[in-house]
């Protein structure tokens, strides 16, 4: 079992989720990692946050793997500011399922799970090379 897996499985117990959910959730994130960047999730999300987190975190799941948009075109978009978007992506609890990565700032790629440089940002980078946007 893998490392990934395991924390998985552990955190799913934790919260009471059955078998056949993780396994569900595992064979989705196998599926995008090793095969299929481009397939999107289909398990259930059940995120906890604020009426406008959901809405940005909708927002992101319309982004298709392999575009990005940015901080100030999402809050266009939502009738907001760009620093209240990437609040809302930075307080993403699955960011691989709800694609914040794919929101770039205007000059760069912006941040990623909070941070702007470090590994956090090569994952946001790699991410992206991996649905096949090079910008």
């Amino acid at each position: 079992m893998t490392g990934l897996s395991w924390r998985l499985q552990a955190d799913f117990r934790e919260r009471n989720v059955d078998a056949t959910s993780v396994h569900r959730v595992l064979r989705a994130l196998r599926y995008y990692f090793e095969i299929d960047p481009t397939c999107g999730f289909d398990f259930p999300l059940r995120l906890t946050g604020t009426p406008f987190q959901h809405r940005v975190w909708g927002a992101l799941l319309g982004i298709p793997a392999g575009q990005v948009r940015t901080y100030g075109t999402l809050a266009a978009q939502l009738q907001t500011s760009p620093r209240a978007v990437a609040a809302a992506c930075r307080a993403n609890p699955c960011p691989v399922a709800v694609p914040c990565h794919r929101v770039v700032a205007a000059t760069g790629l912006g941040g990623y799970c909070g941070a702007t440089r470090g590994p956090r940002l090569e994952i946001k980078k790699w991410l992206l090379a991996h649905e096949g946007w090079h910008g």
